[in-house]
């Protein structure tokens, strides 16, 4: 039997949550806090993290594969580093990142795999907004969804994301401009923009458009994590010179890492 901690004066069995009832932001929050250092499993799947939608009702976010979560992280990672890079001074977070994003005027909080906040946002955040669940509601600008979705646009795994884009993360309750939906097995890339139809370009390079100006999605990268290529030969090591300030590096890590820090 799990422990019964109380919060608000109420019992919350973590062992035992009722997924038809209503919960508090405090509730959900208390919950999703508590599932980073206990297990949890519903009908035989682990839990680790929860979404809450418009009715109060808690929605289970199952464990993503490793491949397809390796794939978040390069695209997050490509994200950050256009961010860092071009002094956009915006945030990057994946799918432990929620936000409320107001459906049907009541609170929803959704966990997009990636998304960007813009700078504008970022420093307008009360420590409320930025810590907890408890602040005024904000969303980003731009946001990923990776998943298995199918061959084809008919199928229910399709409508189903296809109707979350539509439906709850690009609304009038929200400031989201543009967002992709990514479908790594398939190779099928599907593109939301704001007051306009979806389009499905080609699988390759995705631009960030005017929304995220200069960032393109090297999917060569992407590719590589599908079909990770046998390994390849060591380099020999070579030093390397800051073109602005001329300092010697021994690698092109060390390089960029001095880039950002310095020069950026």
């Amino acid at each position: 039997m799990a422990e019964m901690p109380k919060v608000y004066n109420q019992e919350i069995d973590l062992d035992n949550l009722d997924l038809e009832r209503f919960y508090t932001l405090e509730e959900f929050e208390y919950i999703n806090s508590q599932l980073k250092n206990y297990i949890l499993e519903i009908d035989r799947h682990p839990v680790n993290l929860f979404e809450i939608d418009e009715n109060g009702k808690l929605v289970l976010m199952l464990p993503t594969p490793c491949r397809r979560e390796q794939i978040v992280a390069e695209i997050a990672a490509q994200l950050r580093n256009w961010n860092v890079q071009t002094q956009q001074g915006g945030g990057v977070t994946t799918s432990q990142g929620g936000f409320d994003f107001v459906v049907n005027h009541q609170s929803a909080i959704r966990a997009p795999d990636v998304a960007f906040i813009s700078q504008n946002t970022v420093l307008r955040l009360t420590n409320e907004q930025a810590w907890t669940f408890q602040g005024a509601p904000f969303t980003p600008i731009f946001l990923v969804e990776v998943a298995d979705i199918g061959e084809d646009t008919d199928n229910s795994k399709f409508k189903e994301a296809d109707k979350r884009f539509k439906e709850e993360l690009i609304t009038r309750s929200t400031v989201v401009q543009f967002g992709w939906l990514i479908d790594p097995q398939h190779k099928r890339i599907y593109i939301y923009r704001r007051g306009k139809r979806r389009s499905n370009p080609e699988w390759g390079d995705i631009s960030g458009e005017n929304i995220l100006p200069g960032f393109v999605l090297d999917m060569s990268l992407i590719d590589r994590i599908i079909d990770p290529p046998p390994p390849a030969p060591q380099k020999p090591q070579i030093q390397v010179n800051c073109p602005y300030c001329n300092n010697t590096f021994n690698n092109s890590y060390e390089l960029i890492k001095h880039l950002e820090r310095v020069h950026c």
